[in-house]
């Protein structure tokens, strides 16, 4: 095991291998998915402005999540920092990935913006996560403490709820160029510090690689996008810092660093939930609340840049704020 003071030095190595080698392999997997046709389908009933986007190809995140998983595991492996925890995280990434292909894969054929039904595929979320679960209490120092010890009837379904919140949340958000990629960066990056003042070497190392493979897919994938991620992107970066949060007992503050996605899950909620009860009135113009600022005049690329400083503060608020707790006498 490498000594604290060595991690603060290599996971910022391991966040620019894994964003050079992310923008590298966005590259070649945007070659490949031009020669094969492969391209975004686009949601009918959303902005008009968005129709122009239908050339663009799609499943980006194969590259993201490729790399991800690669530079984890051998920064890991070359820093005796592998183990269940790390596996059960890159395992939840790989298969909510794999799920986010299918869907991707359905739509490809298809040519429509609706892929792999949602209740089958929530139904394998809602399992998997129950399954991690249930492998974490059982878990032999795995780091449970106070209420997570304590309270396992309130953790464990929290826990399900995060791991399959996160990556649909994820999933709303990755509607506009470059915003789901810039959020999962800043995201990411708080995860990495708080988690090694925290002393959590493997779950620090692994959210500093998710930010940098991020900040790496941005280079094509920032305004105006030359790729998109796909739902294999979104759901398996969704699942990755989700898991994170869980397996690294940091759920509360979790919250607040992916706050814009939480505001933007909140803003479906809202719209379906009122769309249902006032009989078709909306509260906001379109959801989720990317689209709404966008029908409200704001260019996407000043919607994207001010989501992205909502999402720094988020970050920097939750960050601060676990500092504080860590600080705080008793």
């Amino acid at each position: 095991m490498i000594l604290p003071v060595s991690m603060a030095v290599l996971l910022p190595f391991a966040a620019l291998c894994a964003a050079v080698a992310g923008a590298v392999a966005t590259y070649v997997v945007l070659v490949h998915l031009r020669a094969s046709g492969v391209r975004q389908a686009i949601r009918e009933d959303g902005p008009q402005s968005h129709l122009a986007k239908g050339s663009t190809p799609s499943m980006g995140g194969v590259a993201v999540i490729g790399v991800l998983l690669l530079v984890t595991l051998v920064c890991a492996s070359g820093c005796g920092l592998l183990g269940i925890r790390l596996y059960l995280v890159m395992g939840l990434t790989l298969v909510f990935a794999l799920v986010g292909f299918i869907d991707d894969y359905a739509k490809v054929k298809s040519h429509r913006s609706a892929g792999w039904g949602a209740r089958y595929r929530i139904s394998i979320e809602l399992l998997l996560a129950a399954g991690v679960m249930i492998i974490l209490t059982g878990l032999d120092g795995a780091g449970a403490q106070g209420w997570h010890q304590n309270s396992l009837w309130l953790w464990v379904p929290l826990g399900v709820f995060i791991i399959v919140g996160g990556p649909n949340a994820f999933n709303l958000t990755d509607g506009l160029d470059g915003l789901a990629g810039g959020l999962t960066a800043i995201c990411g990056a708080a995860l990495a510090i708080i988690l090694l003042l925290l002393g959590d070497a493997q779950m620090a190392l692994v959210a500093a690689v998710t930010a940098g493979a991020a900040a790496g897919f941005l280079w094509l994938n920032a305004h105006p996008a030359r790729i998109f991620m796909g739902d294999v992107g979104s759901l398996g970066l969704g699942a990755c810092l989700s898991s994170i949060a869980v397996v690294g007992r940091v759920e509360l503050v979790y919250a607040l660093l992916a706050g814009v996605f939480v505001i933007e899950t909140v803003s479906v909620i809202i719209q379906v939930g009122y769309f249902k009860l006032s009989g078709g009135k909306r509260v906001f113009r379109m959801a989720p609340f990317h689209h709404h600022l966008e029908l409200g005049g704001w260019p996407e690329p000043t919607v994207v840049t001010r989501l992205w400083l909502i999402g720094a503060a988020c970050a920097l608020l939750g960050t601060l704020l676990a500092v504080g707790c860590m600080v705080a006498p008793g």
